[in-house]
């Protein structure tokens, strides 16, 4: 493989997971490397990508020369993703595609519901929803069934916690599950996908957010949404303001989305892997206790469920011997850098024990997944009553996981078990 024939725009390539042959090769050759434009990079252009695990950290860290939005007016468009998205549709609106100070002041007001304390008192609902899923997909007296672990379990989950805290009512949970892989879809880039089709079912979303704002403003309950909605930041003026609709409707399908893809990907991904490796699958399943914390943070290395975040660059600067010009799309890797051999001993290897760095799977610096706690709250708490059902019986994999077409999330589009 030359650094030439390397096409990070080449859907089919993930449709196995993330090509880490490639990214192997790019830490080793081209740590800070241009890929060149090509008939299927967006927008018509050539993009940086990073892909070792300090660098990631330094850029990521560094959001004044690393712009989430525009790069401080260097583009008209922009945004986290590689396609530009017009300043209305994300940059600037959505939390993760901010920059500092609208980002520190509407993240500070969303932080509350994020809270460890808040979680806490969360804790015995997610684990009420646990158990209700579990009841639900597992038969506890058939001698062998077959479980979509993905769709059944990982996949509902996330979204049931997620739903309940953006207050939205359980007859439209379906819509949501949609309405999420839809943005998952969009955000793909990929040719195959009905583009138009995708914008009018994302457009619906934002209705319907729009109508669900309009309700908790004339009810207030105690959702994240409801908080986000009442609460006021500083203004441009310096006059407190609340979020305006298009803000809220942003957030809204952020957290949806957001708040439901990553996890169950993570979930689905690590125990797949965990499964693969029967030595560490009988040592968690009668230690859980002890071992899930570390079990968890290990999943969460090796499965990465978002392949990159872009920045664009806010003005010229030299890194690592390469010249990133001011409008330049900058892209961290960050199952690239939780595969680093010169932070994490045999990198590819599943391993419950490391004892090393912290990974990066939830991103670093401000824009740090701010659902993070609350992730691996969900995957400890499931795997606790889930392990608890299965501790006692052969639990498989039937085949090698799948991937969606997507260079953006590492989703998995299946995963079925064998239990008997």
């Amino acid at each position: 493989m030359r650094l030439e024939d390397i096409n990070l725009c080449d859907l089919s390539q993930f449709e196995q997971g993330l090509p880490h042959a490639v990214f192997d090769k790019l830490r080793k050759e081209a740590p800070v490397w241009f890929h060149p434009a090509n008939e299927l990079t967006p927008d018509g252009e050539g993009f940086w990508v990073i892909s070792k695990y300090d660098d990631v950290k330094a850029i990521a860290k560094d959001h004044e020369r690393f712009s989430s939005e525009t790069g401080r007016g260097a583009r008209v468009g922009g945004g986290t993703i590689l396609q530009d998205l017009a300043t209305d549709m994300g940059p600037g609106q959505v939390l993760a595609m901010m920059d500092p100070p609208k980002h520190d002041d509407i993240r500070l007001l969303v932080n509350q519901g994020f809270f460890p304390k808040t979680l806490k008192l969360l804790e015995g609902e997610v684990r009420a929803s646990v158990n209700q899923i579990l009841d639900k997909a597992l038969d506890p007296v058939a001698p062998a069934q077959t479980v979509n672990f993905f769709n059944d379990i990982a996949a509902q989950l996330p979204l049931e916690v997620i739903c309940k805290m953006g207050g939205v009512p359980r007859e439209d949970w379906p819509k949501m599950m949609q309405w999420a892989n839809d943005a998952i879809r969009y955000a793909a880039h990929d040719p195959q996908n009905d583009k138009e089709a995708l914008i009018k079912e994302l457009t619906e979303m934002g209705f319907y957010a729009f109508g669900l704002i309009e309700r908790i403003r004339k009810t207030s309950d105690d959702s994240v949404m409801s908080q986000v909605i009442h609460a006021e930041i500083p203004g441009v003026d310096g006059k407190p303001r609340k979020l305006d609709e298009l803000e809220l409707i942003r957030f809204f399908n952020l957290l949806i989305t957001g708040g439901t893809e990553t996890t169950r990907n993570a979930i689905t991904y690590g125990l797949y892997q965990l499964l693969q490796t029967p030595d560490q699958y009988r040592e968690v399943i009668n230690n859980a206790e002890a071992l899930l914390p570390r079990t968890i943070e290990e999943m969460l290395r090796y499965s990465s469920p978002v392949h990159f975040n872009r920045r664009t660059a806010s003005e010229n600067v030299e890194y690592k011997d390469q010249h990133i010009k001011r409008g330049d799309k900058v892209t961290l890797w960050y199952p690239s850098a939780n595969r680093d051999e010169d932070i994490f001993s045999d990198p590819h290897r599943f391993n419950i024990y490391r004892d090393e760095k912290p990974q990066v799977a939830f991103g670093h610096g401000i824009h740090h997944c701010i659902g993070a706690a609350l992730a691996r709250m969900e995957m400890r708490i499931l795997f606790e009553e889930f392990f608890v059902r299965v501790k006692n019986k052969t639990v498989k994999t039937t085949k090698p996981l799948r991937f969606i077409r997507s260079n953006r999330h590492q989703g998995v589009a299946e995963m079925l078990l064998q239990i008997s």
